[in-house]
């Protein structure tokens, strides 16, 4: 058993964080008959995979919420945090990447080619990102698709950023959104989420096109690519599914 002070001194989180994720029933341990917190080895199992989601980058709101739906055992969650973790750890040596490469062109004087520059920096599959899509199609969906994606999380995201910055390119070159060119590539981008992500019909796909409008983390992930562009690739889509409903 640990007092609340071992605790703070074992794991590096503050007595008043402590406290407060005892207010908000997020970690509760037990109370001795002086009304002093003590803690178990299963408390501080929770209290590392507490830590663990908030590197990740889930709020405590989402914390609390992943811990419910296993709440009986702490494996599950390991389990899933390795499997974010090393999704972490490829982001991170692509960014190094990037970064060696931009440094290499500044120094020789030469241009990156643009889809290099952003390499790891656009449309990575971020942990706020996938809470969203969570909330919106279902967590047995999207965990299916993790599946199917493994081992092609550089392929699957390379895809999305040339499909992407065709639309953005077709937007600063002033083309309709309802262009042909455009409704193409609404086709290359349904059939990309079919092939990495789930079996996709067409009139979810509207949905999905909506989504990256009404979603402030879709819309973020899609205009970092320009201003306006979730918006485009939403009439785009729209045009697409209309086309083959």
């Amino acid at each position: 058993m640990y007092l609340i002070k071992k605790v703070s001194e074992i794991s590096g989180v503050s007595v008043r964080t402590l406290h407060h994720y005892d207010e908000i029933g997020l970690l509760s341990p037990r109370k001795n008959e002086h009304g002093y917190r003590y803690y178990t080895e299963e408390d501080l199992s929770y209290l590392q995979t507490i830590l663990f989601y908030k590197y990740l980058g889930f709020t405590l709101k989402e914390i609390k919420g992943l811990l419910k739906q296993d709440e009986s055992e702490i494996l599950p969650h390991l389990k899933r945090q390795l499997i974010l973790m090393k999704e972490e750890k490829q982001r991170i040596l692509t960014l190094i990447d990037t970064l060696e490469k931009t440094i290499e062109s500044q120094e020789r004087r030469i241009t990156m080619p643009t889809k290099e520059k952003f390499k790891g920096l656009i449309f990575q599959d971020n942990q706020k990102y996938r809470q969203a899509a969570i909330d919106m199609y279902g967590k047995d969906v999207i965990e299916s698709a993790i599946e199917k994606q493994k081992g092609k999380e550089q392929e699957l995201t390379a895809g999305f950023n040339e499909i992407f910055f065709a639309f953005a390119n077709n937007k600063s070159h002033q083309l309709e959104a309802d262009s042909i060119e455009n409704i193409a590539l609404a086709k290359r981008l349904h059939d990309h989420l079919c092939k990495y992500s789930f079996d996709c019909p067409v009139s979810t796909f509207k949905d999905i096109g909506y989504n990256y409008v009404q979603n402030e983390e879709f819309k973020e992930q899609l205009d970092q690519f320009g201003e306006g562009t979730a918006q485009y690739v939403c009439d785009a889509i729209v045009e697409y599914v209309n086309k083959n409903i």
